[in-house]
């Protein structure tokens, strides 16, 4: 099964959301300061953001894993 660009791009974009949020609140947390957890999102949201997609379609490319589909399911 092959998913579209365009999914796999929402799908970044949602896990990215999550993840950033964690991360932000964790490094509020330990640093105590909002500024540097603002900081944190500003840098590591695009950064990951980019490097899942690739590792999204890249995985696209391995075909270990995928069974055939049939057609009239």
């Amino acid at each position: 099964m092959a998913y579209t660009r365009n999914r796999v791009l929402v799908k970044s974009f949602v896990w990215r959301i999550i993840a950033t949020l964690t991360g932000a609140i964790i490094t509020w947390l330990l640093t105590g300061d909002i500024e540097t957890a603002a900081k944190f999102i500003i840098i590591e949201f695009p950064l990951k953001m980019g490097i899942y997609y690739m590792h999204e379609r890249g995985w696209e490319l391995v075909s270990w894993g995928k069974e055939p589909t049939t057609s009239g399911n």
